[in-house]
């Protein structure tokens, strides 16, 4: 049962693998969430999406300029926002390292869309 999103219910998701990114974003719109999706995190800069105001969920593992880079250019500019990280890898070292970059969740893949769900609720508080 999807839980129901807060006012602020924007999110901005980046995922490298295609059907992924279909079906997650499928799956939030589904529950009530306005949903943008993005191959790459060239992408979602290039469109100049206003973050500050949305959740992001960005997959750990991307390639090119990657999405810890992303959240560390935000930090920077402060221009930060909650962030719920995926990754396939491991979940011990990635826990740690994405924690420094405010992570209100990390993911490992494959994961529930009730984790996924629960982790938005707790972003979007």
């Amino acid at each position: 049962m999807p839980v129901s999103p807060r006012p602020c219910k924007r999110v901005l998701l980046v995922e490298g693998d295609a059907s992924v990114r279909r079906a997650l974003a499928r799956a939030m719109r589904l529950a009530g969430f306005e949903v943008e999706a993005f191959a790459t995190v060239e992408a979602l800069l290039a469109c100049e999406a206003p973050v500050q105001q949305a959740c992001l969920v960005l997959d750990a593992d991307m390639p090119g300029i990657g999405t810890i880079a992303l959240k560390e250019a935000l930090i920077a500019a402060g221009r930060d926002c909650p962030t719920v990280f995926t990754t396939s890898y491991g979940r011990h070292e990635p826990n740690a390292r994405l924690a420094r970059f405010g992570a209100v969740a990390v993911l490992h893949k494959p994961f529930s869309l009730e984790e996924l769900y629960r982790a938005l609720e707790c972003a979007m508080e």
